[in-house]
């Protein structure tokens, strides 16, 4: 899992969703396009993408791993405001488009 920064762009590796930096410290995310988050919660909702990505369908299945992701996913999407379940399923429905110039928006 990696979240890399390039200029004013945070993106994961797993997933297609990115965060862009609107202003000093403050992000729009793919997962929360219409909410300004915090750097730290820009971070949380990228790795959060990624954990979700990396376990798939697998994420359904109940074993005591699946829990432990599912452990993980919860207190990324603390961070981020969301349910863990409400932000596995933006996660897995419909990644970003190819354009994300949505995020592209001053504050």
């Amino acid at each position: 899992m990696a979240i890399r920064r390039e200029g004013r762009w945070l993106t994961a590796q797993r997933s297609a969703h990115c965060a862009f930096e609107v202003a000093p410290g403050k992000f729009r995310i793919s997962l929360r396009p219409g909410v300004l988050v915090s750097a730290r919660a820009a971070v949380a909702g990228l790795t959060l993408a990624e954990i979700a990505a990396k376990w798939g369908r697998g994420l359904w299945v109940d074993t005591p791993n699946t829990r432990m992701a599912w452990d993980m996913i919860g207190a990324q999407a603390d961070v981020l405001g969301l349910d863990a379940l409400d932000a596995v399923m933006r996660s897995h429905a419909g990644e970003v488009p190819a354009d994300a110039a949505f995020l592209v928006v001053s504050a």
